[in-house]
Order: structure tokens, then C-alpha cells, then sequence
């Protein structure tokens, strides 16, 4: 299979194991970062999820607008070739009580992946198991 990834935030809809799908994506020149928020059981889980997995730098809070300004920064995420590409894998687990907090974290992804795609480094972002809030 042959991976194909738009700057932007996109629902991914494969049967492929989302570790065979960050590796297509790394040998098509993206930098992957896989994060998985099945664990999350709150806005605390999401952020951490987001920063243990992204491997944040200590200066960025745990907080939707320092979430923002650190994918608006991305000077700590070198980038591929093509770009940079972000999985979130397990959202289907997510509570349906998160749905807010869900709906804002697509919103900062959409802003930042907006951000990002007139740059020569873009950033594509796709979602495993939940439509886009």
C-alpha cells in the first residue's frame, strides 16, 4: 500500500496497523510521531498523552494554548523531507464525556496543520477510530 498524506487533519480509514502506516509514511520522507489517547480519561490524559508521546520540550505547559503555541512553534520537531506527519491512534476509545475536549483538540490540530502547509515542511495529521470534532 502506498501512503499518501495532504497537509491538513484527515480521518484515516485503513484496516493497516498504525505502526505500518507511520512506517510507509517515514519511507515516503514524512517525520512521524504516533501518539495513542485510548488511555485518556481527561483533558489531564490528552495533554499528557500529546506531550509524552510528541516528546515536548519542559517549557511547554499543559494547557490548550500552549498545546497550540508548541505545534505553532515545531522548532522541536525536526522535520522529514516531506514534512512532518502526526497520528492520533485510539481515539474510538474516548469516553463520550471527553467530546468537548476532543472538539478542541481537532480544532488546534486543523490550526496548526493550516499553519504549517504553506511552509516546505507541512503538517498532515491523521486520525485512527473517531470522526473529526
Amino acid at each position: 500500500m502506498h501512503m499518501h498524506l495532504e497537509p491538513g487533519v484527515h480521518r484515516l480509514r485503513t484496516r493497516t496497523a498504525t505502526a505500518d502506516v507511520a512506517a510507509q509514511l517515514t519511507r515516503a520522507g514524512w517525520s512521524v510521531a504516533v501518539v495513542d489517547i485510548s488511555g485518556a480519561a481527561d483533558k489531564a490524559g490528552l495533554l499528557d498523552g500529546l506531550a509524552a508521546d510528541l516528546r515536548f520540550p519542559e517549557w511547554v505547559g499543559r494547557n490548550w494554548d500552549a498545546l497550540a503555541d508548541a505545534l505553532g512553534d515545531l522548532s522541536w520537531w525536526e522535520p522529514g523531507q516531506r514534512g512532518r506527519a502526526l497520528v492520533i491512534a485510539g481515539a474510538s476509545h474516548l469516553d463520550d464525556a471527553l467530546l468537548s475536549q476532543w472538539s478542541t483538540l481537532c480544532a488546534i490540530l486543523a490550526e496548526a496543520a493550516e499553519r504549517w502547509s504553506a511552509t516546505p515542511t507541512p503538517l498532515g495529521v491523521l486520525v485512527r477510530g473517531r470522526a473529526l470534532g
